[in-house]
């Protein structure tokens, strides 16, 4: 009858509550373990989901590819795309419906309303908006004559960029910014864009007819280029296509081929094994919650056999306590579910703030239904779960032993689910302990490498400014002697460069062999000022550095990395040689004539793209021998201090060169050692993580072993008041409890450490000079693990160790 059943629930729900209150500190402590376990399965899941699973906020996202291109003859780098490369494929195609390029990242001074302040720049082609499908939330996009000249006054700004600098000003269209010294006119707003340049202040047009001479050379690959797929074309057809139109292009190189990446993949495919790795690991979490709250459940369950035997006598069926058991785990699973879920809340709210760097497209990270689903799930597996392990302790209960001694009894049979649990317990905290060990190992490699310069004590700032010209000389100098006498300063320098972070790419030509321009070598570029050498601590190797001489009057000269003079010049003097740079910056004011240099100096290497990536060949130049002039818009600024924090020194730095230039943003001032951490964010978001879900496994797993070696010595007492009295001498007994305890560890730490085999050769790709199989971190693993599995066998035996036998014996 429905109307029995519902009551009968009811009465278990009561039942279970009044159970719930009667035992606050166990019900407590088994929610406490599944919020945790549900909550970081919910919060990562999110991430997860979002991240890798959600389609882009485009329309038919899943048409969108991004084109680059790679030749195994010039290194087989991946490519961008010169605006030639563009050209062709929009005219020549026949397998897009649409394709755009875009500048992703550039910058320009503005003003605005207070301080100054950098503008982080786009620019489109004619089509990028109507390929992506994005409409404007406010005014119009770009209209076709606005791209038939290279000058005129309008752009959109970001849905960021106007909530955030403009307030929100709904009569916002009209407004003028001035930008780069011109005053242009604000015709819309965008939508939220979290996907795609989330960090883009202000769109500006990128013009192909007519076109700024950086954009008419063919080795200059800056552009992205995103094309839409035709309905019916695929991706390999579209492949052998491009591929063939660029192989057309002039110099490049004959087994050049296209590659088109998903623009899902493009935006997200760089953390996609971070976050595997990650989900996989707080699954495992999970599973020691459960475990770890169903080795309490069935203590207390053996615990209530005696009440169960007396509810069996009364006329109970063993359906009827099943269905006990079962609404008790439903009302534990929902509460921990529940709490779990906020906590999760709370937790989504941290990964918001994480840096860009961290995690792509988390603005718009959420809890989403997919997860709160999955938390459903999983409190209802678990209810089940719950129940059945329960009821498995008193499916052979003996109802006439039950009702007449009292007492639980643990033979074999009953201490087998016990054990089964601590030693999967035991196996999935060896595996996370392994993969984390061996993250940990790999950054803390990476943080000990040698970077080819001196990090310490080393403050960065970054200037952009509107000085295209001989003007910016003056400026720069003044900047530089600024600097450098600041209270506490050492010495100063600029560069175009980051150390650790970034470097121009430049094919270089030799005066003194045959050039073969389709198959150029490529290096690091850098424009430096005189003391940039010495000051950010690379030592000289051979020859000269530069100095105040070395200016736009004097002759060309450059200098070389010692990886540079060994592939160029191996057993010879590179001094004297005169090599040429092409293509070394973008910009509307770049020529491209190559211009040849005297080679005066080598130094050592540095790692100038990222401290994972080593060091490659690079050139140096003094910035005033840009006869393009482009380079002094923007450099980056570094002052080293002379013993003091330099951190202390950055309002200084900023406030002298404001006083001297009002209008001058003075930004991204931050010490070489936030720089470095910042490159390494998405590794410091994996290694904190990992660490974590680490920690908590084992804090957890050292729990349970000692909460069911605690109920299993209790359990014994009368077994170890017999030993005692027939002999036993009181070490026996603690052996006896290390032995059992110790045993099913050794099982699960066996099994984990098989385990870990596969796991580790997944996170090979992730690690930095540190092998999957590193017998260090295996064997540290085990050791904590084993420590750990000490301790809390210890305590319960020593305890077992000191029972007074008479005492024992008397035991119920």
């Amino acid at each position: 009858m429905p109307g029995v059943r519902l009551e009968q629930l009811a009465s278990d729900a009561r039942y279970a509550l009044r159970g719930m209150v009667r035992a606050p500190g166990f019900y407590a402590t088994a929610v406490f373990m599944l919020a945790l376990g549900v909550g970081m399965n919910a919060a990562i899941f999110s991430a997860f989901s979002h991240v890798l699973l959600e389609p882009l906020q485009f329309p038919k996202a899943d048409e969108l590819y991004v084109v680059t291109s790679h030749a195994a003859s010039v290194g087989d780098a991946q490519r961008l795309n010169s605006g030639p490369d563009f050209r062709d494929y929009r005219d020549q195609n026949a397998v897009f419906s649409g394709v755009a390029a875009a500048i992703g990242h550039f910058s320009e001074p503005w003003t605005g309303d207070g301080e100054p302040r950098v503008l982080y720049m786009a620019a489109g082609t004619q089509e990028f908006f109507n390929v992506l499908g994005i409409r404007p939330f406010l005014g119009r996009l770009f209209t076709p004559d606005e791209f038939k000249s290279l000058h005129n006054g309008s752009v959109i700004v970001s849905w960021r960029f106007w909530q955030n600098q403009l307030g929100g000003d709904p009569h916002v269209l009209g407004r003028k910014l001035r930008i780069e010294d011109a005053s242009s006119e604000i015709v819309g707003v965008l939508p939220p864009m979290p996907d795609l340049y989330s960090q883009v202040d202000v769109w500006d047009k990128l013009t192909t007819e007519p076109a700024w001479p950086f954009m008419n050379w063919r080795a200059n690959k800056f552009l992205d280029v995103i094309g839409r797929l035709k309905p019916g074309a695929t991706r390999g057809a579209a492949e052998s296509q491009l591929s063939a139109i660029l192989r057309r292009g002039e110099g490049e190189p004959k087994d050049v081929q296209v590659r088109l990446t998903p623009l899902k993949e493009f935006v997200a495919g760089p953390v996609a094994r971070q976050l595997g790795m990650i989900m996989a690991a707080v699954v495992l979490v999970l599973l020691v919650t459960f475990m770890n709250t169903a080795a309490l459940l069935l203590s207390r369950a053996v615990k209530r056999t005696p009440e169960l035997a007396v509810r069996l006598g009364l006329g109970a069926s063993r359906a009827r306590i099943r269905q006990q058991l079962l609404v008790e785990g439903l009302l534990l699973s929902a509460t921990g579910g529940t709490v779990g879920v906020a906590l999760a809340s709370a937790s989504i709210g941290l990964l918001r703030r994480l840096p860009g760097a961290a995690l792509p497209r988390v603005d718009g990270l959420h809890l989403n239904l997919a997860a709160l689903a999955l938390s459903a799930a999983v409190v209802m597996a678990a209810s089940v779960l719950f129940a059945l392990l329960q009821a498995g302790i008193f499916v052979r209960l003996d109802l006439s032993s039950g009702l007449r001694t009292g007492r639980t009894q643990t033979g074999r049979a009953q201490r087998r689910p016990f054990s089964l649990l601590v030693a999967g317990e035991v196996a999935c905290s060896v595996i996370l302990t392994v993969c984390s060990g061996l993250l940990v190992r790999s950054f803390v490699r990476l943080h000990s490498v040698d970077p080819g310069f001196a990090p310490s004590r080393l403050l960065t700032a970054y200037l952009r400014t509107n000085y295209f010209g001989p003007e910016g000389y003056p400026f720069w100098r003044n900047v530089l002697q600024t600097a450098a006498t600041v209270p506490g300063a050492a010495s100063a320098a600029v560069s175009d460069c980051m150390p650790a972070a970034s470097a121009m790419g430049a094919t270089l030509l030799f005066s003194d062999r045959p050039n073969d321009v389709a198959h150029a070598p490529s290096a690091e570029g850098c424009w430096i000022s005189a003391d940039y050498f010495r000051t950010l601590g690379t030592p000289l190797v051979r020859g000269r550095f530069f100095t105040e001489h070395d200016s736009d009057a004097a002759p060309a000269v450059v200098m070389i990395n010692a990886d540079a003079a060994r592939r160029f010049f191996p057993g010879e003097d590179p001094l004297g040689k005169r090599i040429a740079a092409s293509y070394l910056a973008l910009g509307s004011r770049t020529s491209g004539a190559a211009r040849f240099r005297e080679i005066v100096g080598v130094v050592g290497n540095a790692r100038q793209r990222a401290l994972e990536l080593g060091s490659g060949p690079a050139i140096y130049m003094p910035y005033e021998q840009d006869e393009t002039h482009h380079v002094l818009a923007s450099m980056n600024l570094f002052v080293r201090s002379s013993g003091v924090d330099p951190a202390a020194l950055a309002p200084s730095v900023r406030t002298r060169i404001q006083a001297a230039y009002p209008s001058q943003p003075v930004e991204r001032i931050a010490t070489m050692g936030a720089v470095i951490s910042q490159t390494l964010g998405r590794r410091t978001f994996a290694v904190m993580l990992m660490s974590s879900f680490a920690g908590l496994a084992l804090l957890l797993c050292g729990l349970g072993i000692y909460g069911v070696v605690s109920y299993s010595t209790a359990q014994r007492t009368r077994e170890f008041g017999i030993r005692m009295a027939l002999g036993a001498q009181r070490w026996n007994v603690l052996c006896n409890v290390l032995q059992r305890g110790g045993g099913v560890v050794a099982l699960g730490a066996f099994a984990g450490l098989l385990l870990a085999l596969p796991a580790t050769n997944a996170l090979s790709q992730l690690l930095f000079e540190t092998a999957p199989l590193d017998p260090l971190v295996f064997a540290a693993a085990a050791l904590v693990l084993a420590s750990i599995a000490l301790v809390a066998c210890l305590l319960p035996g020593i305890r077992a160790s000191r029972l007074d036998p008479r005492a024992a014996l008397s035991c119920d």
